[in-house]
């Protein structure tokens, strides 16, 4: 399970009911989801859902609130069996302490954000991507799994002062992550790093349709060392420049690292 799979299914959802979503509730719901422990009961879970300030219940009048809160924790538990340790996402959040606190201390910036992201994984985060990093066997939709390290990470460094949106809808596609702090929405497109670089054109078509003059390259390397060659630091495109960070998937193992 994903946060971003649950984003997905409430706003199919509301859709399929007819219900207007005017400041991103389905976003709201599925954070406060992810963030509840397993084996919770329905009555949890819709207290935690009931938390959320939202004008969701006055644009939809026709719907009375606690009932259906109690429904929607009840559909998200059957859609969705939480399991506690799926891919060490607990272990990861618990973790982000120290880079919230160097966040704080220094100016904001999508940069810091992702440099700091960057960091965190290689730190602690690494293990979720494979099912086996010796024999290089990766688990299924790698980029999916860094959707929700990245969700998670923006979440629990912003708190309530930036907003994560999954897949934001931009022409005929959409842009892997939206981070938004006040009003400007940053583009970030997560790509798995195994030969070629790749992701370049089609982020560049998101930030000509969204009016950006820079979007966010976010690489999960899994090259083996000896086959990794340098990545630039930036490009330059007609839509505009599009900033790449690299996170090291796959780093040697201690004893096996080129002295410096």
């Amino acid at each position: 399970m994903t946060v971003f799979s649950v984003q997905h299914f409430l706003e199919d959802h509301f859709e399929q009911r007819g219900l207007a979503d005017i400041d991103q509730y389905a976003v709201r719901v599925a954070n406060a989801f992810e963030r509840i422990p397993a084996d919770m009961a329905v009555e949890f879970v819709a207290r935690q859902i009931g938390r959320i300030h939202t004008a969701f219940f006055r644009r939809n009048p026709a719907i009375e609130r606690k009932e259906f809160e109690r429904q929607l924790a009840s559909a998200l538990l059957r859609r969705f069996k939480k399991k506690e340790h799926d891919i060490g996402l607990d272990a990861f959040e618990r973790a982000l302490a120290p880079a919230r606190r160097r966040l704080r201390a220094r100016q904001r910036s999508i940069k810091c954000l992702l440099s700091e992201f960057a960091l965190a994984v290689e730190a602690r985060g690494l293990d979720a991507f494979w099912t086996s990093r010796k024999n290089g066997v990766l688990r299924a939709k790698p980029e999916k799994i860094a959707q929700a390290f990245l969700a998670v990470f923006a979440k629990g460094v912003l708190g309530g002062d930036g907003l994560v949106l999954r897949e934001v809808g931009s022409g005929i596609g959409f842009v892997d992550v939206g981070i938004l702090f006040g009003r400007i929405l940053h583009l970030v497109e997560l790509k798995v790093l195994k030969t070629q670089l790749s992701g370049t054109g089609q982020l560049a078509t998101y930030m000509r349709t969204e009016g950006r003059q820079e979007g966010w390259l976010l690489l999960i390397d899994v090259r083996q060392t000896q086959n990794v060659s340098a990545i630039p630091s930036a490009l330059s495109t007609p839509a505009g420049r599009i900033r790449i960070l690299r996170v090291n998937a796959n780093p040697p193992p201690p004893h096996k690292a080129p002295k410096r």
